[in-house]
């Protein structure tokens, strides 16, 4: 989940760091991240743990309080409405 374009660049930033992703495009509207990976090299798992240690909220993992407050104000999207 994110809201602006920082929200993006960081978003899609953390899943390409994922050893064995080629590929992470994140939607905004649809707060839908694609991604194109290796499953002999990662997991969707892994992947989705590395964008909430970023700062973001997946569909199955949820960042730490710490690492959502880190987060510019802009990218606070749990207590802001969409831009």
């Amino acid at each position: 989940y994110g809201d602006c374009d920082m929200c993006k660049s960081r978003i899609e930033k953390a899943a390409s760091y994922v050893k064995g992703v080629k590929k992470a495009i994140w939607d905004k509207e649809k707060d839908q991240l694609t991604v194109i990976f290796r499953t002999d090299k990662t997991t969707l798992l892994a992947i989705e743990e590395a964008v909430a240690k970023a700062g973001y909220d997946t569909q199955d993992v949820k960042a730490d309080e710490k690492a959502y407050e880190n987060l510019p104000g802009c990218c606070h999207y749990r207590t802001s409405e969409k831009h």
